[in-house]
């Protein structure tokens, strides 16, 4: 299946206006390459992050899809065109409920495999001031994701993303499901101990969902 994209974007590290109340530096204004440009494994050449948390060889690339922003288009007077929320790929139409951890695809010369359920952070609530914005980003499941990179390559600008590789039916598991489960429905152990069985979440994931499991198990006991 391939997967029509909007723009592939980068951005380099400023002092952005949107906070009076703390300092603001990222590069979450993310504008489209034009031509060719190497993807390694942590990320596109020409891309920054600002701090720990954001990029890495598990959150080398972000996906978020177009047909989300229009959750948005009552609280935001202009929608952007890409890059709303400072993602590399912005993917015309793709449900959080059809990618699962594992699913890799191709883009350009690179393959990439579905890594990590995206945290929106305080900075893009900054940005366009919608109150609760993080919160409702979160509830809704349609986060975006983002990819580790298996194989490294050129991407091109015109390039689109090609599913090749379905994940293990034996431990499925959505962006969406992620999603529910992390921000909505996190003292449920049943689901904690089948999403802990996915051998393509990060060690960072695994950590929380074990906590999670932990203190919902005491408090079944208790």
């Amino acid at each position: 299946m391939i997967y029509t994209l909007e723009a592939i974007s980068t951005g380099k590290v400023e002092d952005l206006p949107y906070s009076a109340k703390r300092p603001m530096r990222s590069a979450l204004n993310k504008k489209k390459f034009v031509g060719n440009m190497w993807l390694s494994k942590t990320g596109f050449v020409e891309d920054e992050q600002e701090y720990k948390g954001h990029g890495g060889p598990n959150k080398a690339v972000c996906l978020y899809s177009k047909k989300n922003y229009s959750l948005w288009e009552q609280d935001v007077s202009v929608l952007p065109e890409y890059a709303m929320f400072g993602e590399n790929i912005t993917v015309s139409d793709m449900d959080e409920k059809d990618v699962h951890f594992g699913d890799q695809f191709q883009l350009g010369n690179a393959i990439l495999e579905v890594s990590e359920i995206r945290e929106p952070c305080w900075k893009i609530q900054e940005k366009y001031k919608i109150p609760n914005l993080i919160k409702r980003i979160s509830v809704s499941g349609k986060t975006g994701f983002y990819f580790r990179v298996l194989k490294e390559g050129y991407v091109q600008e015109d390039s689109n993303l090609e599913l090749i590789k379905r994940a293990d039916n034996a431990t499925l598991l959505s962006v969406f499901d992620l999603n529910e489960i992390y921000y909505s429905d996190n003292k449920n152990i049943e689901r904690l101990t089948y999403a802990l069985k996915n051998p393509y979440l990060t060690e960072e994931r695994i950590s929380k969902l074990e906590r999670f499991l932990t203190r919902a198990k005491k408090s079944k006991n208790n």
